[in-house]
């Protein structure tokens, strides 16, 4: 892979996103020491999460979180960095809280619809094992999304399990328990995946199950499908990376037939709702259009982040994944009634509420603000971030299967203008705080609110107390026990 032909052009291209990133000046010196000692004394200290940490444990000290959450139908849980062991623990505690406590009834994720609904079937008790679902692919066992892709064929649906980026040990264990839960619960907890397939990697996780829906529903519609497939297959891959590198060197008429395929594909669900709907009753009709999207969506998500690498990033480009996100949990709701509660699993940058600038690296419309313009205060985002420890770096690369591998790095020292620089004095354990009530208190007395929040090794300019209702800090992360040592 590494002759000089397929990196043909490649001095124009970014090597690496994170130069995109506009350099940190921090506003501030040092944190304002009043807010940080209005933090000292109102956050609430969570249990520790260190080795031997037991997730059963008694929850307790999650009590603060009931009138954080109040009534809302949406509560958001974030993470700075995938692949942390303790935000995966945090967060399994702080499910078993909402659905024990609270009554919370839906368990949503930063993960694909369309593999969504073989995990949901799993725990609500169908067979097989979870870590052939989403056991991440052992680094380098996996070949370029061109031949013999490992794939396993799922009993349940007939649907083939590519598993990419799978999800992290602590998440697997998470929907164990929920597996538990469910096998005597009264009222049974849902799992939905709310994104496009495989991270934005490939196309088929969504197009095999829509091909098995127009086999008996309208045939002449395969076509568009197969020609779908036949251009993205053979530069599908892990993550969105992938075929993003990929394309760099693909002729865009090429890219240009697979858009066109999509597009008429999507015009004749649309076009023959009344027909298709009649053929094949609404909620296939629905689940199969929501599939199609999701190519559509993933085939621009592509093409958003093959412009970046060539050093053409467009920021409204970006949202179209974040609208996807959106979309597919607002519709979930639609669907499901008033009584239905949802926790959302997500990195902070989706779960924001606040837009981000029109040109920067990052989407300007996020899920966290679509959800929130459209559900108001019945959507509460919990950021999680932390100080000390280590974090992960993402490190774009393209000859690794996933198109980027992860870097284990050495957490940075908060910013003096960020959101983390806040937690100065409760360096312990855990610390949850009441944005809306930090806020109110820095406006109260005109002191300078955090500007920025860190995503993974960088801090971003996020307006952290606007982004987020509530905010937990931990102190020294490591590394999830999937991550390569």
């Amino acid at each position: 892979m590494n002759d000089q032909n397929h990196h043909h052009g490649a001095h124009h291209h970014h090597s690496d996103l994170r130069d995109l990133l506009p350099p940190a000046e921090p506003t501030l010196a040092a944190a304002p020491a009043e807010l940080t000692q209005w933090v000292t004394r109102h956050a609430s200290r969570l249990a520790d999460l260190g080795p031997g940490a037991d997730p059963g444990a008694p929850l307790d000290d999650l009590e603060p979180l009931r009138g954080l959450v109040g009534g809302a139908r949406v509560v958001a849980l974030g993470e700075n960095s995938h692949q942390i062991r303790e935000f995966g623990l945090l967060r399994h505690r702080i499910l078993r809280f909402l659905v024990e406590e609270l009554g919370f009834t839906v368990y949503a994720m930063e993960y694909g619809a369309a593999e969504g609904r073989a995990v949901d079937a799993w725990i609500q008790g169908g067979p097989g094992d979870i870590d052939d679902l989403l056991a991440p692919e052992s680094s380098g066992a996996h070949g370029n999304g061109t031949e013999g892709e490992d794939e396993d064929e799922d009993e349940g649906n007939g649907a083939k399990v590519s598993k990419g980026l799978g999800q992290p040990a602590e998440c697997r264990d998470t929907l164990r328990w929920l597996r538990r839960h469910n096998a005597g619960a009264a009222h049974p907890v849902r799992f939905v995946g709310c994104d496009i397939p495989m991270a934005g990697g490939s196309l088929a996780p969504v197009l095999e199950p829509v091909a098995a829906y127009l086999a008996t529903v309208d045939p002449g519609a395969l076509r568009f499908l197969n020609t779908a497939l036949e251009v993205s297959e053979p530069i599908a891959g892990g993550t969105v990376m992938v075929p993003a590198y990929a394309r760099l060197d693909l002729d865009p008429a090429e890219q240009d037939r697979l858009t066109t395929a999509l597009a008429r594909l999507l015009g004749r669900f649309t076009d023959l709702r009344e027909i298709y709907t009649g053929r094949s009753g609404r909620t296939a009709y629905e689940t199969a259009l929501s599939d199609v999207r999701a190519a559509v969506t993933t085939d621009r998500a592509q093409r958003a982040m093959a412009e970046a690498l060539a050093g053409a990033p467009d920021g409204l480009n970006f949202a179209a994944r974040e609208r996807y996100l959106a979309d597919t949990l607002l519709e979930f709701l639609e669907r499901s009634g008033p009584g239905s509660r949802v926790v959302l699993v997500g990195h902070n940058a989706h779960i924001q509420r606040s837009a981000n600038q029109a040109d920067g690296p990052l989407a300007v419309t996020t899920m966290g603000h679509l959800l929130s313009r459209a559900l108001g205060a019945d959507y509460v985002p919990l950021a999680l971030t932390g100080n000390g420890g280590e974090t992960v770096e993402n490190v774009p690369d393209r000859d690794h299967p996933l198109g980027m591998r992860w870097g284990r790095a050495t957490t940075p020292e908060a910013a003096p203008d960020s959101v983390e620089a806040l937690f100065a004095g409760v360096p312990g354990e855990p610390a949850l705080v009441d944005a809306r009530a930090l806020r109110a208190y820095a406006r109260r007395h005109g002191l300078p609110e955090p500007v920025r929040t860190r995503l993974d090794t960088a801090f971003l300019e996020i307006p952290a107390l606007e982004a987020f209702d509530g905010i937990i800090c931990v102190p020294d992360t490591t590394l999830g026990a999937d991550t390569p040592q």
